[in-house]
């Protein structure tokens, strides 16, 4: 059923190109191609925004990473509190892919089987026939190259081994499938990989703008939290200090005198009086005697 999709699409916008003077069926693959991006348009949307939140967060991942990285339930926790907050799905950058690739059989099954009607026209530039492998390799130059622009525009720098392997063999896998498949398939990934490059070139400056904004307007969101954290903080201290009773030895405490003598002074003039006392009846009996 989808073969005959295909088959029954690609000769209808060659009819379309004919009447318009521009008959080629290389045409109406690169317009099937562009209308399979149209259709998967939300989901590339989507899958661009993500892959370039994931590229925003990557600094506090790594930051909460070598936080917690003894403790692995509280960084997942954390891990979901960060994706929730940029509203960032990690396994949304895969579904676009995964959908495409049961397109991509279709579209090469239908190709296989369709018999173009007007075979001078089953050609493109160098190509005599799409139904061939290109001999040239320009082909496989061009698919190898164009799947490397979008990866490197899709990761950006790449940082984890992971990002770095994909970079390079996402291109060669493609160049290996450009140099032993039909030009028609090659044909067919070209355009959609053009496509998708001008689609992120468009789109990724805007989203990453707004992510910029969410980044700063949740740092400032934090930092009123942290600010009212403080005030509150500093409401309580002074509630309990001036619900804290005095002690009765302060609220008692007499008054200093204006001139207290100094205890020595005042001790010791009792005694003085007390040895004077004593002296004069040791005076008085040696008189007598």
């Amino acid at each position: 059923m989808f073969t005959q999709i295909v088959t029954s699409c690609l000769e209808g916008i060659f009819q379309i190109s004919q009447s318009l003077g521009f008959p080629s069926y290389a045409l109406a693959i690169i317009v099937i191609a562009l209308i399979i991006r149209i259709v998967l348009l939300p989901l590339n949307l989507n899958q661009m925004r993500s892959t370039i939140a994931m590229q925003q967060i990557q600094p506090q991942m790594q930051e909460l990473q070598k936080k917690y990285a003894s403790n692995p339930e509280v960084l997942n926790q954390k891990m979901m509190e960060l994706y929730k907050d940029y509203d960032v799905n990690p396994l949304s950058g895969c579904l676009p892919t995964l959908i495409q690739f049961p397109i991509l059989i279709g579209i090469y099954q239908g190709l296989r089987a369709f018999v173009p009607a007007y075979p001078e026209y089953y050609d493109f530039f160098w190509i005599p026939d799409l139904g061939e492998v290109d001999t040239t390799h320009i082909m496989v130059v061009l698919v190898g190259v164009s799947t490397f622009l979008q990866s490197l525009i899709i990761t950006g720098k790449p940082t984890q081994f992971m990002q770095k392997y994909m970079l390079i063999a996402m291109p060669l896998m493609m160049a290996w499938m450009a140099a032993k498949f039909p030009a028609f398939l090659c044909v067919y990934w070209l355009a959609i990989t053009v496509i998708s490059i001008l689609q992120q070139l468009l789109v990724t400056k805007p989203m990453k703008k707004k992510l910029q904004e969410r980044q700063a307007a949740l740092a400032e969101e934090k930092k009123q939290k942290l600010e009212e954290r403080k005030q509150a903080g500093k409401g309580r201290h002074n509630a309990r200090r001036e619900a804290r009773p005095e002690s009765p030895a302060k609220a008692e405490k007499p008054a200093k005198p204006e001139k207290a003598e100094k205890p020595e002074k005042a001790a010791a003039e009792p005694a003085e009086s007390a040895a004077d006392g004593a002296e004069a009846p040791k005076k008085h009996r040696r008189r007598r005697r």
